[in-house]
């Protein structure tokens, strides 16, 4: 049985705060199994911004300063209300333990690589338990935290959910946490998948996009996305079920797609929220989609 999780970080104050959809932040974290290793960082803003003024950092095991090897310089340009993926440059087919490379899934995500000798630059090897860090380099402001710097977790990490997951920011979060000692508990900002899901990466839905009426990725489009209530998920491939789940995991309905390319769900009747959409093709292959009612 495929399980969902819920994973939420509390939101922290800070000296300098940023106002909402005015900066970029992590939409996204993958600590997968050996090297499927992934930061996918948002830019909701209504201009393109260049990353090269930007840097993540890796405070390592409970760390209060990210070594120097720990720090990477970013790079590529992240348009209006879209994303750049920087994975770990793990890419050797015949790659074997330290140097296994990443599942071509993930591979297949990648915008930019990153760290591919531990030895010289090490941030993007972290593995739940490091508190990671967004800076912008030229005024030395953190835009987000993920963890909490000065804390270690142990090796499950915070919650024992941070390890070995997927996790993607909540729609309803429009800005980066960027109080570093701050308790990183699980409420309500961040969603969590099983371990090396990586279906959402590469896009992010967020309220700083007025509307979004439409999501389509990889053949699978779900309409309209964000829901009153009817949704029409439409696949380029037969499909056999859709399931709705809520961010709990615990199934709250169920449809028989009997082969179509095509089928209607009603959420009518569920509370306002987010909720993933799993659609079972009739390949035996499984697609997320997460959707938003109100």
């Amino acid at each position: 049985m495929r399980k969902l999780f819920i994973l939420a970080l509390l939101a922290a104050t800070t000296p300098a705060l940023f106002a909402q959809c005015d900066a970029l932040f992590i939409s996204e974290y993958i600590e997968g199994w050996s090297n499927n290793k992934a930061i996918e960082v948002y830019n909701p803003t209504g201009s393109a911004i260049d990353m090269s003024d930007y840097r993540l950092e890796r405070y390592s095991n409970g760390a209060t300063a990210a070594a120097d090897n720990q720090k990477i310089d970013l790079s590529g340009t992240i348009e209006p209300n879209d994303v750049l993926v920087y994975v770990l440059d793990k890419q050797d087919p015949d790659g074997v333990d330290f140097e296994a490379p990443v599942w071509d899934e993930l591979a297949e995500k990648a915008d930019i690589w990153l760290c591919p000798v531990y030895e010289e630059n090490n941030t993007m090897y972290f593995n739940g338990n490091d508190a990671m860090v967004l800076r912008q380099i030229s005024t030395n402001a953190v835009l987000d935290i993920f963890g909490v710097i000065g804390e270690d977790p142990g090796s499950a990490g915070w919650d024992e959910i941070t390890q070995n997951h997927t996790l993607v920011r909540r729609p309803e979060v429009t800005s980066g946490d960027i109080t570093a000692t701050d308790a990183f508990d699980v409420l309500a900002v961040w969603d969590s998948l099983l371990v090396n899901t990586f279906d959402e990466l590469g896009q992010h839905v967020c309220d700083c996009v007025v509307s979004v009426e439409e999501t389509e990725r990889d053949g699978f489009k779900a309409f309209p996305n964000p829901t009153q209530g009817n949704l029409s998920i439409t696949m380029a491939t037969p499909m056999r079920e859709l399931i709705v789940r809520n961010m709990a995991g615990i199934e709250v309905r169920r449809v028989l797609a009997n082969g179509a390319i095509r089928s209607d769900l009603d959420l009518t009747n569920l509370a306002d929220g987010s909720y993933f959409v799993e659609v079972q093709l009739a390949n035996g292959s499984v697609h997320y989609r997460k959707v938003v009612k109100h």
